[in-house]
């Protein structure tokens, strides 16, 4: 899951990512309302994290411009403002969540989990495509058919998860890259290949009727066994 926090105080912004990180998230921030709303506005997060006082275009504007556009992030503001009337302020602007400076990490963490359910983000246990089936709770890959089953690491459920959610479209290397790394990654884009690959030989296990399909000079797809793009 990509997580984006807009923050200006430099310190929290990276005390919070790098929580984020370690809780399995992936994380980026941005430190002024300009930046954060150009980074929202990818479409990529599934959670951003939104501070008030922000230079340059305040959090309202900033949740205000992202409904416009039907960005349909989960928004969880986090600020010091603390009256009633700056939550129902931030709420009817769209938020998903509003949650008080100071704060416990374990009470962001429950409340990023809240709001995705609510988006419908993780709600359902299992995916499925073409036979083949990812538990989204356990990273357990296996075929409808078989019997055949097995365990991913973190990197490769983050990717099928994404080629699972994504099913017969194309997806570009630096889409991959941006959504399972990170935006300021430095991956070098043979990573995505190599994942590929292993994936490849984990399906490939599975029996099920399924393939990773290169698009030359663009990306892959996941796609029934022998079709056409």
């Amino acid at each position: 899951m990509n997580i984006l926090v807009i923050e200006d105080e430099y310190r929290l912004a990276e005390a919070l990512t790098e929580s984020l990180k370690k809780e399995g998230y992936q994380a980026d921030a941005a430190c002024d309302g300009n930046a954060g709303l150009d980074l929202a506005l990818s479409g990529r997060y599934d959670v951003i994290i939104l501070d008030l006082m922000l230079p340059g275009m305040d959090g309202y504007q900033v949740l205000k411009h992202l409904r416009k556009e039907k960005v349909r992030s989960a928004t969880i503001i986090l600020s010091a403002k603390s009256e009633l009337d700056d939550k129902i302020a931030g709420l009817d602007c769209g938020a998903d969540d509003y949650l008080t400076k100071p704060f416990q990490m374990k009470e962001l963490f429950a409340r990023i989990r809240a709001v995705t359910r609510r988006q419908g983000e993780i709600c359902e246990d299992i995916l499925s495509f073409g036979g083949l089936s990812l538990n989204i709770r356990t990273f357990v890959l296996s075929s409808q058919a078989t019997s055949h089953t097995l365990t991913l690491g973190a990197k490769e459920f983050q990717l099928l998860e994404y080629l699972m959610r994504n099913p017969r479209q194309v997806i570009s290397r630096s889409q991959i890259t941006e959504k399972i790394w990170g935006y300021d990654s430095e991956v070098e884009y043979n990573n995505v290949d190599v994942y590929i690959s292993f994936l490849r030989k984990k399906i490939r296990h599975t029996k099920a009727c399924v393939e990773i399909k290169a698009v030359r000079g663009v990306g892959y797809c996941l796609q029934e066994a022998g079709g056409a793009l």
